[in-house]
């Protein structure tokens, strides 16, 4: 970091001396030789030279990018400090709203007894005069119901101002919730518009601020999430835990069961691969790619045991496929032509005459097994070779055709 200096430099000056009139005859004196011995000093520090260091300041002219930092420092200070005070008053919203919420299901589960107690005292009554009916005869029988009826209408009046009470008590409550409903959401929308103010200001220091309040949740989440196969939104979730500067430890521990669960998850992948259409033609040669293709990938030691057993089981698919193929091969070879067998496929050559240009080979037919039978294809557009194509001459009814060319010749 460059830094610049400015050199502030001041230089000593001359004292001044201020009278009055009557001042300056009396001391006139005292006056001309002072400024005789200033004009002596004057003189002499120009004739002489000083060996003391001028007086100068030395002052560090602060960088861009130290300014910048300070800037940075601050901003973070102002957004967390905000961040917090946001969180903090949604907790306490949270926890008020709790309570609210509870003390008007108290409320009403109070007015619901009432009114159930209020509704069945018309069954009480009737039941005590139904047992005083059974019971008492006379003046005792009337007695006692007169007694009966003013008990139960006392009572009746006192349920019925207990469930007023308990109506208007739970009516309030509910006002109040409405109202704090409507104060919470202001509070908390001034919060969150100063905080967006902050961020708006300084976004990639908000950024930062974000990624480490967040930096635990997001390793939890991304372990959760490589628990649960979802490899692509793991590796996110632990990039964000590593920009909030999360637990070193915990990181390197995390990265190393994704990068695990990175290998299992392609050895899976390879395997499914491997064992689809075993039985098909070309699973052979398939195989073979896939192996190459773990190898190269680092993972022979997870696929290549699998995929040898299937590869056993794949040969033997093409060699039933071969064992059909081969009467069918000689069949064409004693019309004449020269087969070539692939896993599968059978092509028929046939040598033509060119005039004067000599011979060349022209592919007549290609029969493919399609299921359970083989099925015969005309090339679209006639293909011709002045020699055979490798795998053509390879063929061992190639050789056939040959030496039965040298037997008819002789």
């Amino acid at each position: 970091m460059n830094s610049t200096t400015t050199l502030v430099c001041t230089t000593p000056t001359l004292p001044t001396v201020v009278a009055s009139g009557e001042e300056e005859k009396k001391n006139a004196p005292e006056l001309a030789a002072l400024e005789a011995s200033v004009a002596f000093a004057t003189i002499q520090s120009k004739a002489e030279y000083s060996t003391e260091l001028p007086a100068c300041q030395i002052a560090t002219a602060p960088t861009l990018e130290e300014i910048e930092h300070e800037i940075a420092a601050a901003a973070r200070q102002r957004i967390e400090a905000a961040m917090h005070d946001l969180n903090e008053t949604r907790a306490r919203i949270e926890r008020e709203r709790n309570a609210r919420d509870t003390a008007l299901r108290a409320a009403q589960e109070r007015v619901g007894k009432t009114r159930a107690e209020l509704d069945g005292l018309a069954g009480e009554r009737a039941e005590l005069e139904r047992r005083a009916e059974t019971f008492l005869t006379g003046d005792a029988l009337k007695a006692t119901t007169e007694k009966i009826h003013l008990a139960f209408n006392v009572r009746q009046l006192e349920l019925e101002d207990a469930l007023a009470v308990a109506e208007a008590d739970a009516q309030e409550m509910q006002t109040q919730i409405q109202a704090a409903l409507i104060s919470d959401a202001l509070e908390l929308q001034l919060a969150e518009q100063y905080l967006a103010q902050l961020e708006t200001a300084a976004p990639e220091v908000a950024t930062n601020v974000r990624l480490a309040a967040t930096a635990h949740e997001n390793l939890t989440t991304a372990l959760q999430a490589m628990k649960d196969g979802l490899l692509h939104d793991a590796e996110i979730l632990l990039a964000k835990a590593k920009a909030g500067n999360a637990d070193a430890a915990r990181v390197a521990e995390a990265e190393k069961i994704l990068a695990e669960a990175r290998q299992a998850k392609t050895a899976r992948d390879f395997v499914a691969r491997i064992n689809a259409n075993v039985d098909q033609p070309g699973a052979v040669r398939r195989i073979r790619r896939l192996i190459e293709e773990a190898e190269r990938a680092g993972m022979a030691n997870l696929v290549t045991p699998h995929a040898n057993r299937v590869l056993e089981t794949a040969r033997h698919a093409a060699n039933a496929r071969y064992a059909q193929a081969r009467p069918i091969a000689n069949h064409l070879a004693s019309e004449g032509f020269v087969p070539v067998v692939g896993d599968g496929r059978i092509e028929a050559w046939k040598e033509i005459s060119r005039n004067s240009h000599g011979t060349a080979w022209t592919l007549d037919r290609v029969m493919v097994l399609r299921g359970e039978s083989w099925k015969t294809e005309t090339p679209r557009v006639p293909v011709t070779r002045r020699e055979l194509p490798k795998r053509v001459q390879n063929s061992r009814w190639f050789n056939h055709h040959r030496s039965g060319q040298s037997a008819s010749a002789q």
